[in-house]
């Protein structure tokens, strides 16, 4: 059956990794990629998929439209998406209500009115980003004078949701969507498997030549692209607080620039006060075989579509410590997974505040009084027990254990299982 993917870019990133996947899940079918944007296309046209690239899908300026510039532009959009779909096509549209593009979004919605069968992947809510809220509301409520909320989830059979975890399959339920209409899709997990890659201490003494860094240390990496939500401050603070045992490194910069401030402003801090955190390894050195080197994968991230940190480093026989998000790992630990070391919050002496909820200059502030020895290392420890074992060996058959969950339930093979599942019942 023909099946269109869409997202508003193809930027290296969570969700470009995914359509990457969901191609490879799906080979037989005749596939279409429509994106606003797509700086290495290779990828995606080796995979026997056609790319189509349309600007007007990606990111959407923020500012006032008049009612004659949205309607021209969604005559525009609607018209570009519907030359790509056929009366059987499968519209794949990820992260369609994310309020990125307001104008794709009722496009989209007007499609599904006149029929088009709409899978709407939902990696991240719109309801999460209240300026991304905001924008949806000005341009679907005042320019279209439709209700936003029939627009992002409307009652038509053809109309259908994928999440990627129990907690979102609730939330769609309580915003009015019936279950039959969604599906649970946890992304799938798809690094080699390591009997591919080097010996374990054979790839840290490489990465950490490469890097120029102590290879005696712990080697902890957050694989991670750094913007808010990742929540680096307290990625550097523990840095400091196991500076004499362990390396800390960190993947890749952001590329939205509204993050890359925020980025500069992390880099200048270490840079002045001689922390040596390794920013951007993952352009430096071959990233599996950085994760595969490393003693630890490490996320204080405190806000996640899906999780995948959680996962995929287990695979490279690296285990995952750091900080625990609720609705994010209890699917992986209903499902049996073992985390030796998360925790839940990160208690400031004297502070009755959790890290991350301090704004920027507030966890610099606190680092520099660590640092200068007017906040003492040992109370933070004190209050905060878990680190006193945050990078504890790992038992051999907890890592075993938990490759063996991720092969059984977060298959490739598995996704695409499900994908074609779906697609037929769409179909009918």
């Amino acid at each position: 059956m023909p099946v269109v993917i869409a997202h508003s870019h193809l930027n290296p990133g969570g969700v470009t990794r995914i359509i990457e996947s969901q191609i490879d899940s799906l080979q037989g079918e005749e596939i279409k990629v429509l994106v606003g944007a797509c700086p290495d296309g290779s990828k995606i046209k080796s995979k026997n998929a056609e790319l189509h690239i349309i600007p007007d899908l990606n990111y959407l300026e923020r500012r006032k439209y008049t009612d004659q510039e949205a309607m021209e532009m969604l005559h525009k959009v609607h018209r570009e998406i519907r030359e790509h779909l056929t009366r059987d096509t499968i519209l794949h549209f990820h992260n369609l209500n994310l309020g990125k593009n307001p104008i794709v979004t009722y496009a989209v919605y007007l499609l599904a009115k006149e029929g088009v069968k709409v899978f709407n992947h939902a990696h991240d809510f719109a309801e999460d980003r209240p300026s991304n809220y905001s924008f949806l509301e000005e341009i679907i409520y005042d320019n279209f004078s439709q209700k936003l909320n029939e627009v992002l989830y409307p009652k038509l059979p053809n109309y259908q949701f994928g999440v990627l975890n129990s907690f979102d399959f609730d939330r769609l339920k309580e915003l009015g969507v019936t279950e039959d209409r969604i599906e649970w899709l946890p992304n799938p997990v798809t690094f080699h498997a390591s009997e591919d890659l080097p010996e374990k201490a054979d790839a840290k003494q490489a990465i950490c030549k490469e890097l120029n860094i102590d290879a005696d240390k712990l080697l902890v990496t957050y694989p991670v692209r750094v913007i808010q939500r990742k929540n680096i401050g307290e990625f550097i603070l523990l840095s400091i607080l196991f500076r004499h045992r362990a390396n800390f490194a960190v993947t890749q910069p952001p590329q939205n620039p509204v993050e890359i401030e925020m980025y500069k402003q992390w880099i200048k801090f270490c840079n002045e006060n001689e922390i040596d955190i390794v920013f951007e390894a993952g352009q430096k050195v071959n990233f599996e075989n950085l994760l595969r080197g490393s003693d630890f994968c490490i996320t204080t991230s405190y806000k996640e579509g899906f999780g995948m940190v959680y996962l995929e480093p287990w695979l490279l026989d690296t285990p995952v410590v750091g900080r625990d998000i609720d609705f994010i790992t209890r699917d992986f630990k209903n499902d049996g997974f073992s985390f030796p070391t998360l925790y839940y919050k990160l208690n400031i002496p004297g502070i009755k505040t959790d890290f991350k909820d301090l704004n920027l200059k507030m966890q610099m502030e606190i680092i520099s009084a660590i640092l200068s020895g007017k906040l003492e290392k040992h109370k933070l420890f004190e209050q905060n027990p878990i680190l006193n074992t945050l990078f504890s060996d790992v038992k051999l058959h907890i890592t075993e254990k938990n490759k063996t969950i991720i092969k059984n339930n977060y298959s490739l093979q598995g996704y695409g299982i499900k994908l074609q599942k779906r697609y037929k019942k769409m179909v009918g």
